[in-house]
């Protein structure tokens, strides 16, 4: 809610970093992941990030006071690539656990074991060409490349002495092929054990019943020079599945489908769907500001989860919760549409960016800052400023504003001369903006700037 008046990623493989340990993650506040992008691992879907890895990932930022950098890549052969030269700290897919699988990399602890299924179309009656995995021979079988279904593959052509057109390509992901088979555009593909348990539900076209493997341990997977980092992680996975963590994700995603998702494609993004029926406004009242939409929205969502007519116990109101002294200085008040909503709100935003713009030049620390004071309230901030000038604060910063407020908790610091507004103890504004962000993040992964 706003008080009354007184950083962007896309799914391309990232810039290089340094090759990095546990000390320079927890230093830099960030950690880097690379995630599949599907109906399994994650979405988004009513303007909501979701999905198994998404959550485990989430939780694992969480437990370690850390901003989620997302980046989204089907290609795991990429992927390891990326964690290998040190582009990412963790590759958060289901990756079969198996030595030599890529250069300088190396595997957590197994998070849980995982089947490979053959995905094959039914024919009108309900049949399928093959019952036994035998008559795979003279089949071709189309796979995403380097993932762990070649290997099993070729073990079944020496096991059973057949012989199998083994197809690998790149940047398409197990998801898409299983959507191609769907289609009759590709006879056969492999999926994990997952993976089948959610597209049953949506493809009642497709067979999942012949096995391919045992049960083979499925794990994360990070640079084999971040052995500290790997210990960490290992540590914080043993806790996770002990607390059942794990088995409840499982009955979300995989035992209840979510929501049966593909119901309402228009509000999935895997099926070209929107944050947001808001999306073009959102979009041109941003632009008109210099401000990316992502990041609009995901305060939007914040705020009011797209709710035009949702009003808090103190008063905002609306989409962007104004309160209504702030709305009435924005031309909004309670009877005014959508679209007067969302012009309103940027509107503020619009003031507060130019009015912080003398403190802080870099912008992207200055919109987290606005973005703070869009809960809070100017004024408090002002006070932040003083104090990041009479300590020698320089650049003035997001870190360096959150650490000039928290001050302000403190008799030394409410009562200095230079605070004009008092005290204050902003413990919740760091959470407002770091889910704004993260989930602002999560959705520069799949939308486009624009």
């Amino acid at each position: 809610m706003v008080a009354d008046m007184i950083a962007p990623h896309s799914s391309h493989t990232p810039d290089p970093i340094k090759l990095r340990d546990f000390d320079e993650i927890v230093a830099s506040d960030t950690l880097h992941v690379i995630m599949g992008y599907n109906s399994v691992n994650y979405f988004v879907y009513k303007g909501t990030p979701m999905g198994y890895q998404y959550e485990m990932v989430q939780q694992l930022c969480k437990d370690m006071g850390l901003f989620l950098d997302l980046t989204v890549n089907n290609d795991v052969e990429e992927a390891f690539r990326c964690a290998a030269f040190g582009k990412c700290d963790l590759i958060a897919m289901e990756l079969n656990v198996a030595k030599n699988r890529f250069p300088r990399i190396v595997f957590t602890d197994s998070l849980y074991k995982m089947r490979s299924i053959l995905v094959q179309r039914k024919d009108s009656a309900g049949l399928v060409q093959v019952k036994d995995l035998k008559h795979l021979s003279g089949k071709t079988v189309l796979i995403p490349r380097k993932t762990i279904y070649q290997r099993q593959l070729l073990e079944l052509e020496d096991s059973l002495h057949i012989d199998i057109d083994i197809v690998p390509l790149g940047e398409v992901g197990t998801e898409d092929l299983c959507n191609l088979v769907a289609e009759g555009r590709v006879d056969y593909t492999i999926c994990d054990e997952h993976m089948a348990r959610t597209l049953w539900a949506y493809y009642p076209e497709l067979d999942f019943s012949v096995i391919v493997s045992k049960p083979q341990p499925v794990a994360w997977a990070v640079n084999s020079n971040s052995q500290v980092w790997l210990s960490k992680l290992n540590s914080w996975i043993e806790t996770y599945k002990k607390k059942g963590n794990l088995h409840f994700l499982q009955r979300k995603y995989f035992d209840h489908p979510v929501l049966y998702l593909f119901g309402m494609p228009h509000e999935h993004s895997l099926s070209g769907g929107k944050i947001s029926k808001y999306d073009d406004l959102i979009q041109k009242y941003s632009n008109e500001i210099g401000w990316d939409w992502r990041l609009v929205a995901s305060l939007i969502y914040q705020e009011s989860r797209f709710t035009t007519d949702f009003q808090s116990p103190s008063g905002a109101f609306g989409l962007m919760q104004l309160m209504p002294g702030t709305a009435r200085h924005m031309g909004v008040n309670y009877n005014s549409s959508a679209e007067e909503q969302l012009k309103g709100g940027l509107k503020l935003l619009h003031y507060m960016d130019t009015a912080f713009a003398i403190y802080i030049d870099d912008e992207s620390e200055r919109h987290k800052v606005v973005i703070a004071a869009y809960n809070l309230g100017m004024a408090h901030f002002y006070d932040a400023f003083e104090l990041a000038k009479k300590h020698g604060k320089s650049p003035i910063t997001y870190a360096v504003v959150i650490e000039c407020l928290k001050c302000k908790s403190k008799p030394l610091y409410y009562n200095d001369p230079v605070v004009k507004f008092g005290y204050l103890n902003p413990w919740y504004v760091e959470r407002f903006v770091r889910e704004i962000y993260a989930r602002y993040n999560a959705y520069c992964a799949v939308f486009p700037e624009k």
